[in-house]
């Protein structure tokens, strides 16, 4: 007996066990319960993406305060260019010349913030950097990297030459006498008043020689001008005769700095990335993808498996742009943080171009382009972007819905906490993609659901 009572315990032991391994998971559970016009079963699917090759036009690069000067060649993309162009503004609420001013000296000290290059030793390479009066004001409409050309200051420079950099913490430049001697002439009621004063004295724009023909490097230098001053000293009379001596400063870049920059990636260029994509930063080539050429590779694919735009609802939606690590560190740190898809759009109240990073990059819960060093992969959610080309008619697709893969860039108040977003005007980045044919391609991932 005591025997079989064991046996039946284990038994019923084994039993439960049995019972418990046995549950089936049915994912139709309930599904009777739901009117069938809303069954929302999940499905998936990937869509290779149609990617071009585009220069970016008339990217906004107005920065407070940030001067991008200098230059860096390299292969494949060229020689990428900056200037920069500053207003300038005094200190001080009033400036008293006094009598029979004469200029003792007038220079500026700029600082610097960082240092882009392509190797660590071209960090203390010489630069030659000049810098030149404004032939015109600078203002709200002259906000783009191509807004200012060569007739846009006078072509003798301002700055006393011979003056090389490289690199240092800090830049000092003298400036010719008869750049400060031009003060004199402005009345004190329009040197007091920032507004007047910029409307009569344009203020400086900074330039630098490329690299030598045939070389590659460089560095761009981005100096912090709300660290940055000029330094005006100058003797006068005072009221019993005496010559005294007096110091002027003035503010740079406060109310206006446009870096104006240009790259030579157009070579690059071409309707279908097979081979590699390439991003740079700032003006140079994107990645590109045609709205239109999206839509069509959309509704190709809703097409070949019975679908309608009007019964597909997107749950979720990514682009990634997968890249191949080649084993060149320095190749490596020169990739961008991040690659968000941005539109470029007109602004209704002045009708200016821009480029606008699509609204999911509001949500921190989302893709947000980032780079991921571990898939090597950069990815970005267009769920709400996707759903609404869906549901449009290819007719209705402008060129204000293609997509531009960018940096991008935020900005907090300190008040409202309110975030914005933009496309980057401020790093300069260069990286690799992988092609439209390669193994590991640029796609489009769906999550979806169809309502029946």
């Amino acid at each position: 007996m005591r025997h079989t009572g064991i046996s039946a315990g284990l038994v019923l032991l084994l039993t439960s066990f049995s019972l418990v391994s046995c549950i089936v998971k049915d994912n139709t559970l309930g599904s009777a319960l739901t009117p069938s016009n809303q069954d929302l079963s999940m499905h998936r699917a990937t869509i290779d993406l149609p990617v071009r090759q585009k220069l970016a036009d008339s990217l906004q690069t107005a920065v407070s305060s940030s001067a991008m000067v200098g230059s860096i060649t390299s292969e494949p993309f060229g020689t990428f260019h900056s200037d920069a162009a500053m207003s300038i503004t005094s200190v001080y609420d009033s400036v008293i010349w006094g009598s029979n001013p004469s200029v003792r000296n007038i220079y500026v000290e700029f600082t610097l913030d960082t240092a882009l290059v392509m190797e660590e030793r071209e960090r203390i390479i010489p630069q030659n950097i000049r810098l030149y009066q404004l032939a015109v004001e600078l203002d709200s409409t002259t906000i783009f990297n191509n807004s200012l050309g060569s007739d846009c200051f006078d072509p003798d420079p301002v700055s006393v030459g011979g003056t090389i950099y490289t690199g240092g913490s800090t830049y000092m430049v003298y400036l010719k006498k008869e750049f400060g001697e031009k003060l004199f002439k402005i009345p004190m009621e329009t040197i007091d008043s920032a507004e007047l004063f910029m409307k009569t004295f344009y203020g400086l724009y900074m330039n630098c020689d490329d690299p030598e023909p045939g070389t590659t490097g460089g560095r761009l230098n981005i100096f912090d001008l709300s660290s940055s001053t000029l330094y005006f000293a100058y003797d006068y009379d005072d009221d019993e005769g005496a010559r005294r001596t007096s110091t002027a400063l003035f503010n740079l870049g406060t109310y206006y700095t446009l870096n104006v920059c240009s790259s030579g990636s157009k070579p690059l260029e071409e309707s279908d990335a097979r081979e590699a994509i390439y991003a740079e930063g700032q003006c140079g080539i994107k990645p590109f993808i045609s709205a239109k050429d999206l839509k069509q590779a959309v509704d190709g694919w809703m097409a070949q498996n019975g679908l309608k735009a009007e019964d597909l609802l997107v749950a979720k939606a990514t682009v990634s742009f997968p890249y191949t690590y080649d084993g060149d560190d320095e190749r490596y740190s020169r990739f961008a943080n991040n690659l968000f898809p941005c539109r470029r759009v007109e602004s209704g109240s002045t009708g200016q171009p821009y480029y606008s990073p699509l609204s999911e990059i509001s949500n921190t819960e989302l893709e947000s382009g980032t780079i991921n060093r571990s898939t090597m992969t950069y990815t970005s959610n267009v769920s709400i972007y996707l759903q609404d080309l869906i549901r449009r008619d290819a007719s209705e697709i402008t060129a204000a819905d293609d997509l531009w893969m960018m940096g991008t860039l935020s900005y907090t108040d300190s008040y409202t906490s309110a975030t914005t977003y933009y496309a980057d005007y401020y790093y300069y980045s260069q990286t690799k993609l992988n092609g439209t044919s390669d193994l590991r391609r640029p796609v489009l991932e769906i999550t979806y659901s169809i309502l029946k």
